[in-house]
């Protein structure tokens, strides 16, 4: 790391050259603002995090603190500094003992910016995410060598791709001829997306061809399912302006037509009921372990007619629900682990 001047340092250099600087009056400037936005990368590539401001009015010089985790991040340089800066030395670099980014600089002319960049951090990313937290000695002084006190702070974060977007839902069963989705919540602009199916260990892209829909979007639709798509993959491939990645994988099972047949439902489904048309209680056999499992039962409108927190559930668990109070008509049964549904039963109450 370069050698780095604490601001105060800088600053008494600069006043012991009695240099006369006009001074404003301090009401009259507003508010500083310094800020690192939420980003997204890949792992292992370079990373570029801009470093925003706005109101640096009459500013003369500044150290900033950025607070990192080096097993998250390898910082690689500063680049892209705004030509507002071109009048005094702008040093930046990583001091590995504190995890911290440091950013010097200072300069007998001030800076009088509303808004823009101030510079660009590149980084190598090696983690799933990564924080970017200004630390609270951090100093910007104007140039009758006061410093700034409500100087605005804010905070940035870097998140993988691939663990940034996790399909909803992760499993599902539904009856064969119904339709299913997949879906992706909170991509930005500037991210695409590419739905894609396993096909003999290969991801391929999917195209709008029925049954599919929405193949380039956040919300994949599949219109009317058939039983050859029972076990099926799906993921969405993700890219931004410098790298892609996939989301997690999201499995579809499909159960034949005819609610009643318990033994059409998907060995490989992760729960399975009976009897199924239910009159009073409806067993439910967990077919694999689920950790922090919930099972809610709604109606066709969506309503939550029962919800149960069940803990942890080892495989071969069976738990019954008590139906006998639930009007005669079709209900939808979904199994949540760790707040994440992974599972949709069609039952007919009887």
């Amino acid at each position: 790391m370069k050698q780095q001047l604490h601001i105060m340092t800088k600053i008494f250099i600069l006043a012991g050259l009695m240099m006369v600087w006009v001074v404003l009056p301090s009401n009259v400037f507003s508010q500083p603002v310094l800020k690192i936005d939420h980003y997204t990368g890949c792992h292992n590539t370079d990373v570029v995090i801009p470093v925003d401001l706005e109101h640096f009015e009459d500013v003369a010089a500044f150290t900033l603190y950025i607070g990192v985790n080096t097993a998250d991040i390898e910082f690689v340089d500063v680049e892209d500094i705004n030509e507002v800066f071109a009048t005094g030395d702008f040093v930046a670099g990583i001091n590995l003992e504190t995890q911290t980014i440091v950013m010097n600089w200072a300069s007998f002319t001030p800076v009088n910016l509303d808004s823009g960049l101030m510079c660009n951090l590149r980084i190598s990313f090696k983690s799933d995410a990564a924080d970017f937290d200004f630390l609270d000695n951090c100093e910007i002084v104007r140039s009758d060598l006061s410093i700034i006190e409500n100087v605005e702070y804010i905070d940035g974060t870097l998140v993988a791709l691939s663990s940034s977007f996790i399909p909803d839902p992760v499993s599902q069963t539904v009856l064969e001829g119904s339709p299913a989705t997949i879906e992706l919540f909170g991509i930005t602009e500037g991210i695409s997306s590419q739905w894609q199916k396993m096909e003999n260990e290969n991801w391929v892209d999917l195209s709008d061809i029925a049954p599919y829909s929405g193949v380039q979007t956040g919300k994949l639709f599949i219109q009317s399912v058939s039983t050859d798509l029972s076990g099926s993959l799906f993921r969405c491939l993700l890219t931004n302006d410098i790298c892609s990645e996939s989301s997690n994988e999201s499995e579809l099972f499909v159960t034949p037509d005819g609610v009643e047949e318990f033994d059409g439902q998907s060995k490989a489904a992760p729960i399975q009921i009976y009897p199924n048309p239910v009159d009073e209680y409806l067993n439910c056999v967990f077919k694999t372990n689920v950790s922090s499992a919930a099972l809610r039962f709604v109606n066709t409108d969506g309503l939550i007619l029962s919800y149960q927190q069940l803990g942890d559930i080892v495989s071969g668990e069976t738990i019954a629900l008590r139906l006998n109070s639930v009007k005669t008509g079709m209900y939808v049964l979904q199994l949540f682990s760790n707040e994440k549904k992974i599972a949709d039963m069609k039952v007919l109450k009887q």
